[in-house]
């Protein structure tokens, strides 16, 4: 019998899982804990899909693959949607869509206090492209007509 041991976190786990064409069987007592920026990730995600949608016609250019992973098309564009009239106001976006909502969301959750989490939520962002504030409420997902 020979018995090792990995550790990986919780995101190279899925990323080992991805490329393996065997599936990972886990023991039964073994529990993969999210990450705190996978649970971050999917709170951001279910938002978005709560936001507006920005809609592109259909004669309009296809979004081009995200710059951020170069493997999703970038299927999210910044439009100041949210009615903020604090310090640090939210900002419009002038930038094409350019970035998944995975790489969009891992932007926002690393420009955020990592020992604030209860902030995140409700944090802004600078755009990863111009710099142009703003916050979840601002997130649109793409939809074609």
């Amino acid at each position: 019998k020979c018995d090792f041991v990995i550790t990986l976190n919780s995101e190279k786990y899925q990323e080992l899982t991805s490329i393996l064409e065997e599936s990972v069987e886990n023991m039964r007592n073994v529990v993969i804990q999210e990450s705190l920026s996978d649970k971050f990730l999917v709170a951001f995600k279910e938002q978005v899909m709560r936001n507006d949608r920005y809609v592109i016609s259909e004669n309009a250019p296809t979004p081009e693959q995200c710059i951020g992973c170069l493997v999703k098309s970038a299927d999210v564009k910044l439009q100041k949607l949210c009615s903020e009239l604090q310090e640090g106001n939210c900002q419009n976006c002038y930038c094409k869509p350019m970035w998944c909502m995975d790489c969009m969301g891992k932007w926002f959750a690393c420009r955020q206090d990592q020992r604030r989490i209860e902030t995140w939520l409700s944090s802004k962002a600078p755009c990863p492209t111009c710099r142009a504030t703003f916050c979840m409420l601002d997130v649109c997902s793409i939809e074609n007509i």
